[in-house]
């Protein structure tokens, strides 16, 4: 029984039917997602448990952690070895990597197959100074072998869009934020139970809590269970200041994501990560003003999160309508100018000693607004 065997067969049920639906289409999709969202799961689940129709392709993982170098031969051979089917070789030597890789991708293609190669921890790569050469090559595979070969690749961030490879994903990019409450439900169960082995039954109720007060964030729920097995109590402060919820949430705001970014990953109101924390900034030598949070509707702090989240570059309104209306909402009553203008007027008047002579939130004329610490 393999570690995919136990999870419930609609995990991520909605992000499976995305994807599939663009691979069984010969498209090629990608999975962005946050510090901690669980892409490798996906990515592994994806390729163990899910069943596609038989005309779909076959998918190959490629877990680019395993790369054994930094060179771009080291992960010509990687593909090489997985589409073989000998995961268990770590050969470091690599003759005519690139042709070995294309007579690797031809054999699996013989007789009409197809073939989807799943490519996780995709940073990796793109943080290489050959990545260029990779993707133009990556590029050049599918240009060749078009609906028949396609590519999910997964990272932290979008493809930067001058890469040859990143046309292929804008119709089909999946930004991954937190679990359905069914699957952070078991995800919970499963983790405490591992954690408190011979405690006996977890109760319903704390599970529950476990879910919501973690938002149903994988590493943070993950860090929720870990603290709470080692004795923290099922209280938010208490669950926050304990190591293993600190801890992540400092890995999660390493990479710094922006406001959009946490908009995508339907992060803006997690009380623990649709900002980043007052003592990290500190740390990092950003500034944080001692705003009076509670005096604020919830519209004013969202569009107050945003615009800090954003600092020091313009916020067109049509961004921050987004990221403050629900997109519902957006579309069939539609948000003018002055709805917006009317919002930065009453945050104004909450958080700038002079609100006709704003220093924080400037207007930028005929954009947007401007966040100055």
């Amino acid at each position: 029984m393999s570690t995919w065997d136990e999870y419930p067969a609609d995990y991520r049920k909605e992000e499976i039917a995305f994807i599939s639906q663009a691979i069984c289409a010969g498209d090629c999709a990608a999975v962005i997602g946050l510090s901690g969202s669980g892409k490798s799961n996906l990515l592994g689940f994806l390729a163990a448990r899910v069943q596609f129709p038989p005309n779909c392709p076959e998918r190959i993982l490629v877990d680019c952690n395993r790369l054994p170098g930094a060179e771009l031969e080291a992960f010509y051979h990687l593909v090489t070895v997985e589409l073989a089917g000998n995961p268990g070789e770590t050969a470091d030597e690599y003759a005519g990597p690139l042709l070995d890789l294309e007579a690797a991708l031809a054999a699996r293609l013989a007789g009409g197959q197809k073939v989807c190669i799943l490519l996780d921890r995709f940073d990796i790569l793109m943080e290489q100074f050959w990545f260029r050469t990779v993707s133009n090559n990556l590029r050049a595979l599918r240009d060749r072998c078009k609906y028949s070969l396609t590519y999910l690749v997964a990272a932290r961030k979008p493809l930067d869009r001058e890469s040859e490879m990143a046309e292929l994903f804008f119709g089909h990019t999946l930004w991954l934020g937190p679990l359905s409450y069914p699957d952070a439900l078991w995800s919970a169960r499963r983790d405490t139970a591992r954690l408190l082995s011979g405690a006996g039954k977890i109760k319903v109720g704390d599970l529950e809590r476990m879910v919501e007060i973690s938002g149903g964030y994988p590493s943070i729920l993950r860090a929720v269970c870990e603290a709470f097995a080692a004795g923290t109590p099922l209280e938010e402060n208490a669950l926050k200041s304990s190591p293993a919820v600190a801890r992540r949430i400092a890995e999660f705001w390493q990479d710094d994501p922006g406001g959009e970014a946490l908009r995508l990953s339907r992060l803006s109101n997690h009380s623990w990560l649709g900002i980043k924390p007052r003592e990290l900034r500190v740390a990092n030598n950003d500034y944080y003003p001692e705003y009076d949070l509670s005096s604020l509707t919830a519209k004013e702090s969202l569009l107050l999160r945003y615009l800090v989240a954003n600092p020091g570059r313009v916020c067109e309104k049509d961004e921050l309508v987004q990221a403050v209306w629900p997109e519902e909402v957006v579309f069939s009553r539609g948000i003018r100018d002055e709805s917006l203008a009317q919002l930065v007027h009453r945050l104004r008047t909450k958080i700038e000693e002079e609100p006709e002579n704003p220093k924080h939130i400037l207007t930028s004329p005929g954009r947007g607004y401007i966040y100055r610490a």
